[in-house]
C-alpha cells in the first residue's frame, strides 16, 4: 500500500506491554521514517503475563521464557531497538504531559534524570492495576497480589524453600482459579478460595455452570468459601486471619486477585474522558476525546455487542486494539469494532470457556433470557478418549438472538466459544447454528455438533419441549420420570422417580395422567427431551425435562 503521508511522526506511547508495543511496532513497520518512544516503569518488559501462574505451577520452568520469542530470543529493550526500530525506555515515569503544548515530561527512576520529548500522536497504553483490599498495607510480608514476574518468582520461591504450606486466594475470578491450581498441583499446598459472591468464576459462568467448576475444584482438594466477603485480615504470630462477614479463615498467606482497576491517572491529568466504568473513553477508532490522543489495552473501555460498554482487560483484545492503533497513526482506517468478551481459563482437568452475556449480566442489562444445557461427547461417542463437556446456550425469547454460551468439561470447549463468539459479533440467531457446517470425523467431533443439538434444542423449547434446571427444583407434588436404561438407573439411581425406560415409553404414556405436572431426566438431557416432545404431543400441558440429565446435576 506505499509509505503512510504520515512517515515522520514523533509518537510517544507510553506502556510497553502487549497494546504498546503492538501498536509500536505497526505503526513502526508502516511508517519506517518515524520516531516511536516507548516508555514505562517497570524494569521487566513485553512478558506473557497470563503465564505467570503456569511458572508458579512448574508448567513454565523459568520466567525468562515468557519474555522470549517464539525463536527464543529475548524481548528486552534491545530487541526493539534493532528489530523494530523502537526507542524503548524502561524504569522511566511519565510526571506529567502537556497536551496543548505536545510535550511529555519524563524521569528516569534510576539516575533521576529529566527529560520532555515533543510528540504529534500520543497513545495511552497504561494497562490496569490489581485491586488491594482496603486497609491492607502495599507492602505486607504475607499480602500481595499477584501482576508481575517478580510477584510469581517470590511465591514460586516460597514454595520450593518449604516456606509456604496454606494459602488463601481472595477472589475466584480467572488468576484465583489458575492460582488455585498452580499450588495445589506441583506443590501440594492447602488452598482457601474465597469468593464474596454465591458462585465461582462470577464475570464467567452462570450459577448451573458454576456449580460443575466448584464440584471439579473440591475434588482436587481445594478448600471453598462463596458468600464470604472479606472484612479484615489480621495478623497471627503463625499468619494470617481472614476475617469475613460469615467466618474465619487461619492460614500463612493470602494473595488477593479481585480483579484490576484501569490506569488513568495521566488520562484524568490531561482531562481526557472516563467512562462510566472507570476506563478511558474511546470511539472506533480508539482515539481518546482529544483527536492526537489514541488509548488501547485493559485502560480503555470497550463497547459489547448489545451496545453497552465495560472494561475487559483480555490481552487477546490488548494486541487487537494495538495493531488498529498503530493502523490508524499510519493512517490507515482500521476500526476496533464490538466486542462479545470470549474468554477461557484451565482448572485442572477442566476447560472453561464462555463469550457473551450470562444470563446474570443480562438481567443487569434488562436483556430478556432463556436457555438450553447439554451433557456431550465432545467427540464421536464409540471413539475411544471421548470426554464430556457440558455446554449451556443462552438467547432473547423475543427475538431468538443468541446472547451468550458457556462451557465446563475435560473436552474441547475453546472451539466452541470461538464458534458462538463470531456468531454473537454477526448477530446470530439459533437458527444460525442449524446452518452452520462442521468439520466431522470420529476422532475429532460426534457427526452433528453439540452446537447443533443445543440450536435444535432451544428451537424446540421455543416450540413448547421446555428445559428446566435441576429436578431438586422440584414442586412436591410433581412427577420425576427417569427414562434411562434400567442398567443405567441401577448404576446411577436417582430418588422418588418413576422409571420407565425411553424405549417402553411410547406404550405407556397413557400411564400418566393427562392433567399431572412431569418432569423427565436421563443422563444427559437428549432422551428426557424426546420424551417430553411424546408427552407435549400426547396433550400434556405441564411436562419439562431436566436440562443436561444426570451428568450435569452429578459429574
Amino acid at each position: 500500500m506505499g509509505e503512510s503521508k504520515n512517515s515522520g511522526l514523533k509518537i510517544v506511547i507510553v506502556g510497553a506491554s502487549a497494546a504498546g508495543l503492538r501498536a509500536a511496532s505497526r505503526a513502526k513497520r508502516l511508517m519506517p521514517e518515524s520516531l516511536i518512544t516507548v516508555i514505562d516503569g517497570e524494569k521487566i518488559i513485553s512478558y506473557g503475563a497470563c503465564g505467570l501462574p503456569y511458572y508458579l505451577s512448574g508448567d513454565i520452568e523459568s520466567p525468562k521464557a515468557l519474555r522470549e520469542t517464539s525463536w527464543g530470543t529475548l524481548r528486552d529493550p534491545e530487541f526493539f531497538k534493532k528489530v523494530k526500530g523502537l526507542d524503548v525506555r524502561i524504569q522511566t515515569i511519565v510526571t506529567n504531559i502537556d497536551i496543548e503544548n505536545k510535550l511529555v515530561s519524563l524521569v528516569n527512576k534510576k539516575t533521576g534524570d529529566a527529560e520532555n520529548l515533543q510528540f504529534d500522536k500520543l497513545v495511552l497504553a497504561t494497562g490496569a492495576t490489581p485491586i488491594m483490599l482496603p486497609g491492607i498495607p502495599a507492602d505486607h510480608q504475607r499480602i500481595s497480589t499477584f501482576k508481575t514476574v517478580e510477584d510469581a518468582i517470590g511465591w514460586r520461591k516460597k514454595l520450593e524453600t518449604g516456606q509456604l504450606e496454606r494459602i488463601a486466594i481472595i477472589g475466584s475470578g480467572f488468576i484465583g482459579i489458575e492460582l488455585a491450581e498452580a499450588f495445589t498441583t506441583m506443590w501440594d499446598a492447602k488452598v482457601d478460595l474465597i469468593e464474596m459472591e454465591n458462585r465461582i468464576l462470577p464475570k464467567m459462568l452462570d450459577t448451573d455452570m458454576s456449580f460443575l467448576v466448584e464440584k471439579h475444584l473440591k475434588e482436587q482438594g481445594v478448600q471453598m468459601h462463596k458468600s464470604c466477603r472479606v472484612t479484615a485480615i489480621n495478623d497471627m504470630p503463625d499468619g494470617l486471619e481472614i476475617v469475613t462477614d460469615n467466618k474465619i479463615i487461619k492460614t500463612e498467606y493470602a494473595i488477593v486477585g479481585v480483579g484490576v482497576r484501569p490506569r488513568v491517572e495521566l488520562a484524568k491529568q490531561m482531562g481526557l474522558k472516563i467512562g462510566e466504568y472507570g476506563g478511558i473513553t474511546v470511539n472506533e477508532n480508539l482515539q481518546t476525546s482529544h483527536p492526537d490522543v489514541y488509548a488501547a489495552g485493559d485502560c480503555i473501555e470497550v463497547e459489547y455487542f448489545h451496545g453497552k460498554k465495560a472494561v475487559i482487560p483480555l490481552g487477546s483484545l490488548a494486541n487487537k486494539q494495538g495493531r488498529a492503533v498503530g493502523d490508524q497513526l499510519a493512517g490507515r482506517k482500521t476500526r476496533f469494532k464490538k466486542v462479545v468478551g470470549s474468554a477461557c481459563v484451565k482448572v485442572f482437568d477442566y476447560n472453561v470457556a464462555a463469550t457473551g452475556l450470562s444470563e446474570t449480566m443480562a438481567a443487569q442489562y434488562g436483556i430478556p433470557t432463556r436457555a438450553v444445557c447439554g451433557t456431550f461427547n465432545d467427540i464421536a461417542h464409540y471413539y475411544p478418549e471421548d470426554k464430556n463437556i457440558f455446554l449451556k446456550l443462552i438467547y432473547n425469547p423475543d427475538t431468538l438472538q443468541i446472547v451468550g454460551f458457556q462451557g465446563v468439561g475435560e473436552g474441547n470447549i475453546v472451539k466452541r466459544v470461538d464458534v458462538l463468539g463470531n456468531l454473537l459479533m454477526n448477530e446470530g440467531c439459533l437458527e444460525d447454528l442449524l446452518d452452520l457446517e462442521f468439520a466431522y470425523s470420529p476422532p475429532y467431533a460426534s457427526v452433528l455438533d453439540p452446537l447443533y443439538v443445543l440450536g435444535a434444542a432451544a428451537l424446540n423449547q421455543e416450540e413448547g419441549v421446555i428445559a428446566q434446571h435441576s429436578h431438586a427444583e422440584s414442586p412436591a407434588n410433581e412427577l420425576l420420570l427417569d427414562v434411562r436404561t434400567p442398567d443405567e438407573a441401577k448404576n446411577y439411581p436417582i430418588e422418588n422417580t418413576i422409571h420407565i425406560p425411553l424405549e417402553e415409553l411410547r406404550e405407556r404414556v397413557n400411564e400418566v395422567e393427562e392433567n399431572e405436572a412431569i418432569k423427565i431426566i436421563c443422563s444427559r438431557g437428549t432422551r428426557s427431551a424426546e420424551a417430553t416432545r411424546w408427552f407435549v404431543e400426547a396433550g400434556h400441558k405441564n411436562v419439562s425435562y431436566v436440562r443436561g440429565g444426570w451428568f450435569m446435576l452429578n459429574k
